[in-house]
């Protein structure tokens, strides 16, 4: 509870208590966010004292400040001190016109989520004070009740998860924590400059509200929490209409989704899109591609970029997210396959496999001791399928509805000159296994 945090006295028990209340145990491994400052030095304090299986912590350089090394090696001389196995990451620092503090803060995390290892739990020393700057932030942004919910206390993150055990805990606390551990720790000097609008909100905006009320922080984060309550019901109820306007290998079902109510079709747009990896979008750019998918192109296709995200692709009736690249040139394929047919490395480094089904895929008697060729599409290529003579890939790859983003990646199998199968999507109907017939059902994983 965040209704009374002068209350809060911190410590080994009671983040103990606090991961328990978010599913994080004594067995998992942990990894500590370490930045050098007084919250995430006393939460790694804390952590040492625990006593738990695996616990070790990383500390990111952004190497946009002079003082960047020498923080490093401060961290990791007060790990060390502690008992806690360190290592410094750098962060390459992109900029995408969103802002430094935006920018600073995804290189952050995209090196924390490649350091992670897999199950591992990354914790966080975001605390009361962050999260309610984080409410006032999003409020000022004009954000929806997704935003007010402001941070979570566990998600999944990277191979692993992310926690934050401290929103409970007021930064005072965290402060009197550090002073009582003698705990020696950084100050950033980019954390005084109001310019940014998170120091502006926290040394200008805070002050003003706490002097007139002087527990609104404690206001700020019960809002937080009933925002989150109430977001959860609601992403209850819009995972059912997502799964309803999804296909079978998870792609938006156009027809679907224009049927809703058009107060609906928005979020269930962002709850779909956030579910594949999107960005979040603003009304302006759900307004946008709810529109573009009203009007079906004579081409039936479209691509509609999501600023430097990816981009949605659409092609007939369905929409993927793609967040690659597809203008880039892919890798071609062109590799034989002798028996026993197993797993296959292909070029572009996806995997083919032969899996063993009865009565399912090519009847295994037909390709027995034969070696196969295995390719993806080339422009005009034509191949010849038993039964039809020779087809354009092209004509049979859409006869087969496959999107044109996914024909350059399609993997063609074939026995000498004859196509017998389309890794995941076709079998030639003379090649098929019978009922009770042994089969082999070729897989793509990438």
């Amino acid at each position: 509870s965040t209704d009374n945090l002068k209350s809060v006295k911190f410590g080994s028990p009671y983040l103990s208590q606090a991961l328990a209340g978010l599913g994080v145990e004594a067995s998992d491994d942990i990894l500590g966010a370490v930045s050098g400052g007084g919250d995430s030095l006393a939460l790694l304090h804390a952590i040492s004292g625990l006593g738990w299986r695996s616990v070790r912590a990383v500390h990111v350089d952004h190497g946009l400040l002079p003082q960047a090394a020498a923080w490093g090696a401060q961290v990791l001389a007060a790990a060390v001190a502690m008992g806690v196995p360190c290592e410094v990451v750098r962060a390459t620092v992109a900029r995408t016109g969103e802002g430094p503090e935006a920018d600073a803060r995804a290189a952050r995390y995209r090196a924390l989520s490649a350091y992670m290892r897999p199950g591992e739990v990354l914790v966080t020393a975001h605390h009361a004070d962050d999260q309610a700057e984080t409410v006032l932030l999003r409020l000022v942004r004009g954000a929806g009740l997704a935003g007010l919910s402001a941070m979570a206390g566990i998600r999944a993150f990277g191979p692993g998860r992310l926690a934050r055990p401290l929103l409970a805990v007021p930064k005072a606390a965290l402060v009197a924590y550090a002073t009582e551990q003698a705990l020696t720790f950084v100050h950033d000097p980019s954390n005084d400059d109001t310019r940014y609008a998170r120091n502006y909100v926290r040394h200008v905006l805070v002050p003003v509200i706490t002097a007139r009320w002087p527990r609104a922080l404690e206001a700020i984060n019960r809002a937080a929490r009933h925002a989150r309550a109430a977001e959860d019901l609601l992403a209850g109820y819009l995972a059912q209409d997502v799964a309803r306007c999804s296909t079978a290998d998870g792609a938006l079902h156009l027809p679907a989704l224009l049927k809703l109510a058009p107060g609906l079709q928005g979020p269930v747009l962002r709850a779909w899109l956030a579910g594949q990896g999107g960005p979040p979008l603003s009304d302006a750019k759900v307004a946008e591609v709810r529109a573009a998918f009203a009007v079906v192109p004579r081409s039936r296709r479209q691509v509609l970029r999501l600023g430097r995200a990816g981009a949605l692709r659409r092609y007939r009736d369905r929409a993927v997210w793609d967040p690659e690249d597809r203008a880039k040139a892919e890798t071609a394929v062109h590799q034989a396959w002798p028996p026993p047919f197993a797993d296959l490395v292909l070029n572009d480094g996806r995997r083919l496999r032969a899996l063993p089904g009865m009565g399912q895929g090519v009847a295994a008697s037909r390709i027995a001791g034969e070696r196969l060729y295995v390719m993806t599409r080339t422009f005009g290529q034509r191949v010849l399928v038993p039964g039809r003579g020779h087809r354009a890939v092209k004509k049979l790859l859409q006869e087969m509805g496959m999107a044109p983003w996914e024909r350059s990646r399609a993997v063609l199998i074939c026995a000498g000159e004859a196509l017998i199968a389309v890794a995941g999507h076709w079998v030639c109907a003379q090649c098929k296994a019978g009922p009770d017939e042994p089969g082999l059902v070729f897989h793509i994983e990438s």
